[in-house]
């Protein structure tokens, strides 16, 4: 243990000094019976109660600092998902999975191991056993498993993760990304058969979350096979509440194929309606879990009218566009200006501006926008409240914007004239507030957000009018700014969008050839439309349930936010919701949602498979504010067997971006060696640091108050005055 004391050591030594000096002019001369031994116990217990009297001038700090060696440790996930149940070419998987457990738990290392178990939550294992495996996990989320081992790494003195799964991941974010940032070697070791397995299964369903009673909707079904004969048929059904409303056939060809199947379906209706697409199941599959898929659809009253107007034919027109017609539900109306009152598809009618439910503004208006077209379409927004979506682009006149007041954001310090304007290349990053609104909220999605592709932004500064919701910045080379790009805004009954970026059509072309953003440009898009046409009154009060599909394991959370006219939140609101079970008509379950700040409640309940509804009441001093009411269903969906084949693409990427090494199970006893030879897994030195302030601790003054009693109490024996 090594010892230090930080003081002012010229003040230290005129302590000693004052305390040797002024003792012995104390009992200079003095003498009395016993001789000089007396004398000097007496000066010297003076001595020390003037020093460390004195010694408080100084303001002394002691430090104690000891240093111990912290073995290193080896993080061990084991994926506990459903999907570990699947029986493949390789054999049982769970059976394997457990005896890869045995094997790592018997290793030796030159360190500790800790054992975790994932699925939808990470548990610590302490005294870990593979029996204690029981591959019940209703999802597989790897990302989080590794956020938890990063948010303890430095604690725990983690220097390796040994990942054991399939790699078949169906919630967060692609574990591959976070990988890069986590700074520790992962082992992999993959469980299954990479190869297709013989399974027919729905891969997707695209669908349109809000329809409108009595107009006809598309639905897109798409089946995966593998391992079948060529030239068998299946069929693939609709089911709407449980009745039948389609079924198509699908000839099955040899090899592994994905089928796109499509239906037509006329919802009758209003409300929440459960819709189901099953697919034949066939001998020999590897599961039947994945032959179904269920989803809800809110089906409204109705059919609306869209105008969009442009300042000039663009890509971001074009994809809008697209996105908006091929939603019947929509009547779409389009201006695109050539010069002043021209426009490509012919003469201004404001008769259409008059009755349209929604504007759309796209690169609008320009330098040779008409002055009287543009203040009677602003003032419709202002007279008759007409919610409208503004999306930027380069070439927007800012001097005409400047008496457009009705906009959700306020601008400045931008270059008025759109050919010496600059411009940037910025990312976007979703905000909390975006995540949680209606016009951004894409689910489990959300993550896709932060991985899109850069769009562009004009230099200048832009800010949030008062009563609008900021739903995402601009980040610069991945650093997050406070610059919006997009602003949500309500003003009484009145709503708007603004896309302060431009070059969105990017979001949709640049990620073509990739399924993981499939359908999202068309669901945003849609999605702010539907909230600028959605009842006001539903923004002061909000209120969902997290998903529509919870598996057995998971509880299901509700969510409320409640503010009153003025955006304040109400901080004593109840909110009450009571759960049925569709079925019997029959309560399931109630709870009341707990207040967690700033206006905004949650809940959670764990209830058994089945479908449900509920109805929420939120009050206020007794007086309801509002009701809501939704379906959700619990352990009908597996997304577990959604993918049966192991992900050996993804393993070997999460080890290759971490320098670590991926193994098949029978490569597991190699892995002691391997794990020794890496040079960053080695013990660390931990250095315990103690300080005490001396000169604000009683034990200082209960010293100084000793010496002094001890001599006074020698002075009396002594027989001194």
């Amino acid at each position: 243990m090594l010892v230090s004391l930080n003081a002012n050591y010229t003040i230290l030594v005129l302590a000693v000094l004052f305390g040797v000096i002024a003792s012995f002019i104390s009992y200079y001369g003095i003498t009395f019976p016993g001789g000089k031994g007396r004398i000097y116990l007496l000066l010297i217990l003076r001595a020390c109660a003037l020093f460390f009297a004195f010694m408080f001038l100084s303001e002394p700090i002691l430090t104690l600092i000891s240093k111990s060696q912290k073995p290193p440790v080896l993080a061990i996930l084991l994926d506990n998902s459903k999907s570990m149940q699947i029986v493949d070419r390789t054999g049982d998987r769970k059976k394997i999975a457990k005896r890869v457990a045995e094997k790592l738990n018997e290793i030796k290392i030159n360190g500790e191991k800790k054992f975790f178990t994932f699925s939808t939550d990470v548990k610590e294992k302490e005294n870990f056993t593979p029996d204690s495996l029981d591959f019940s996990g209703g999802a597989t989320d790897i990302t989080s498993a590794l956020k938890k081992i990063k948010g303890i790494a430095l604690k725990e003195n983690i220097k390796g993760i040994v990942l054991v799964s399939d790699g078949a991941y169906n919630v967060g974010e692609n574990p591959s990304y976070f990988a890069e940032r986590i700074k520790i070697p992962i082992f992999t070791i993959g469980i299954g058969d990479s190869s297709a397995q013989k399974d027919i299964k729905i891969t997707d369903v695209l669908f349109n979350d809000v329809v409108f009673a009595g107009s006809e909707n598309p639905l897109v079904v798409r089946v995966g096979a593998s391992g079948f004969e060529p030239g068998q048929e299946i069929s693939v059904k609709l089911y709407d509440e449980g009745k039948e409303i389609g079924s198509e056939k699908v000839k099955l060809a040899s090899g592994t194929n994905e089928y796109t199947v499509n239906f037509k379906f006329v919802p009758k209706d209003e409300g929440v309606r459960k819709f189901t697409v099953k697919v034949q199941q066939l001998p020999g599959e590897v599961t039947h879990q994945n032959n179904q898929k269920s989803f809800y659809v809110k089906v409204l009253k109705g059919r609306y009218k869209v105008l969009i107007i442009s300042g000039a034919p663009s890509p971001d027109l074009a994809f809008i566009k697209r996105a908006l017609v091929e939603n019947k539900n929509y009547e779409v109306i389009s201006y695109t200006e050539k010069k002043g009152r021209e426009f490509i598809e012919g003469n201004f009618d404001i008769k259409n501006a008059e009755s349209a439910d929604v504007f759309i503004f796209v690169g609008y208006p320009v330098k040779t926008t008409d002055e009287e077209i543009l203040m009677r379409l602003k003032n419709l927004i202002s007279a008759q409240n007409k919610p409208f979506l503004f999306i930027l682009s380069r070439t927007v006149d800012f001097n005409k914007l400047r008496g457009f007041d009705v906009l959700p954001f306020k601008f400045s310090m931008i270059q008025i004239d759109p050919a010496l304007a600059s411009e940037d290349v910025v990312s976007l990053a979703i905000t909390e507030e975006g995540r949680n609104h209606s016009a951004t909220d894409i689910g489990d999605g959300n993550y896709i957000w932060n991985i899109l592709p850069p769009v562009f932004k004009i230099r200048g500064s832009f800010t949030p009018v008062p009563g609008s919701s900021v739903l995402a910045k601009a980040k610069y080379q991945n650093v997050e700014s406070n610059e919006p790009l997009i602003v949500a805004n309500r003003v009484g009954t009145r709503k708007s969008i603004a896309l302060l970026c431009y070059g969105i059509w990017r979001w949709k072309l640049l990620t073509a050839t990739n399924k993981e953003f499939e359908g999202f440009f068309e669901r945003f898009v849609n999605n702010a439309v539907n909230w600028l046409i959605a009842p006001s009154e539903e923004e002061f009060i909000k209120f969902k349930v997290d998903k529509n599909f919870f598996t057995e394991d998971e509880e299901v959370k509700f969510t409320a936010q409640v503010y009153n006219e003025n955006y304040r939140p109400v901080e004593d609101a109840e909110i009450k919701v009571e759960i049925l079970k569709v079925s019997e008509e029959i309560p399931a379950g109630e709870l009341n949602l707990e207040h967690m700040g700033s206006g905004i409640y949650s809940g959670v309940i764990s209830l058994t498979k089945g479908d449900y509804k509920y109805i929420a009441s939120i009050s206020k001093a007794g007086k309801t504010l509002r009701v809501f009411s939704g379906r959700f269903t619990v352990g009908e969906s597996e997304i577990e067997f959604s993918v049966t084949n192991m992900n050996a693409k993804l393993l070997r990427e999460i080890a290759q971006k971490t320098n670590g090494i991926f193994l098949l199970p029978d490569e597991v006893d190699s892995l002691d060696k391997i794990i020794s030879s890496v040079e960053e897994f080695k013990a660390t030195i931990v250095e315990n640091r103690r300080e005490y302030i001396l000169w604000s601790r009683y034990e200082t003054l209960f010293a100084v108050i000793f010496f002094l009693s001890v001599e006074w109490f020698l002075r009396k024996r002594f027989g001194l005055a």
